[in-house]
């Protein structure tokens, strides 16, 4: 009894001293710190605008006169595609494409003074006779009119009570393309200004899902615009970033299923001395989180991975991104890193540059000085 009395506390003795030597507290960590900060939602800069619809609904005397003018702003630039308009009756049954359109562009760039003051600069610039427009970015706002003539093919007795703005990426047909992410109804509207909604349009305002696949007759709404051009998202996501050592790991949940022609990407910016950005690194297509790691880009049109990506409500329940500075040589400093002062979620369409951040960011994180100057 005494033997194995002795021999078990000796045992339990050097069990003791191997869990000693691995121990990690706060003050003896074994391995790299890690750093963590909660990510903020962003509503500034998602797709938004309002349309003004005329005042006589059919059969105008002055047809002319009757513009139905859509004012948007958050557009990417798309590579692939053009932003198209469309004008339908209310039911969505016939539909008109805007083929002579008078596009206003308005352009603000800031820059800082001597005294280290922003300054900014306006430019306007007409484009009239267009067929629809490529360009975008965070500085743009588009002023898009069209009217009821003999250039444009809406007849006086067509009634316009339907804005939508498309992404055509091949010859339009008589019905705008799958990728119908802007829209407002004159049913809708006060003062015959409508806010744009920002997601999925449909003829009906919602339909089931079949077999995990909205498709482009299912409508939803991402983000609801205000008369005045102010976009909030009509649910709210959440998620945190993580740094340790040469591992960042982004875990976020609660978002809706983006548009079709749409997903959601992360990225990483580099600051200066003074915290201005100086350049950005593409952190990638956002995945399930661990252990599966399912790519969700196909999100918007099926569902890549049941477990997380939701029909009905139609939600992505949680997202994950998890990158190392082995594979990108900006962030493989010493520390890792390090001057990485701002992380990004952004809702990015398929047509524009991949890698290239865009405009539409849904949450981010400025970095503390723990993670970006250590």
């Amino acid at each position: 009894m005494r033997y194995l009395l002795y021999s078990a506390l000796g045992a339990s003795l050097i069990a003791a001293g191997g869990c000693e030597d691995n121990r990690s507290i706060t003050s003896e960590h074994v391995g790299d710190l890690g750093f963590g900060i909660n990510l903020a939602t962003q509503n500034s800069n998602l797709p938004r605008g309002f349309v003004l619809f005329p005042a006589a609904i059919v059969a105008s005397a002055t047809p002319d006169r009757d513009s139905v003018i859509v004012t948007v702003a958050g557009l990417d630039s798309l590579t692939t595609g053009t932003y198209t308009l469309w004008v339908a009756n209310d039911s969505a049954s016939k539909f008109f494409r805007a083929t002579t359109l008078n596009i206003r562009v308005t352009r603000v760039d800031s820059s800082l003074n001597a005294a280290g003051d922003p300054v900014f600069t306006t430019t306007v610039t007409e484009r009239p006779g267009q067929t629809g427009f490529r360009s975008g970015g965070s500085n743009l706002t588009f002023r898009v009119a069209t009217a009821r003539n003999a250039a444009t093919g809406i007849a006086a007795t067509d009634s316009l009570n339907v804005a939508l703005l498309s992404i055509e990426t091949a010859a339009p047909g008589a019905t705008p393309g799958e990728v119908r992410s802007l829209w407002a109804r004159r049913s809708q509207a006060t003062a015959l200004a409508a806010g744009l909604r920002f997601g999925n349009f449909a003829k009906r305002v919602s339909t089931p899902a079949t077999a995990g696949n909205p498709g482009p007759e299912q409508e939803f709404v991402v983000a609801a615009s205000t008369t005045a051009g102010v976009a909030s998202m009509t649910i709210v996501p959440r998620g945190r970033v993580e740094v340790r050592g040469k591992i960042m790991v982004l875990n976020d949940s609660n978002y809706f299923r983006p548009p079709v022609g749409y997903y959601y990407n992360a990225y990483a910016v580099k600051f200066d001395t003074i915290a201005r950005a100086v350049d950005t690194v593409n952190i990638g297509r956002r995945t399930s989180p661990y252990p599966e790691r399912v790519s969700l880009y196909e999100a918007d049109k099926s569902n890549p991975f049941p477990g997380v990506v939701f029909d009905s409500p139609r939600v992505i329940m949680a997202m994950a991104s998890r990158v190392s500075t082995d594979t990108i040589p900006k962030a493989n400093s010493t520390p890792p890193w390090k001057d990485f002062g701002l992380v990004r979620v952004n809702i990015q369409s398929k047509y524009s540059t991949e890698g290239r951040m865009g405009p539409n960011t849904v949450l981010q994180a400025l970095l503390p000085q723990s993670i970006r100057g250590r």
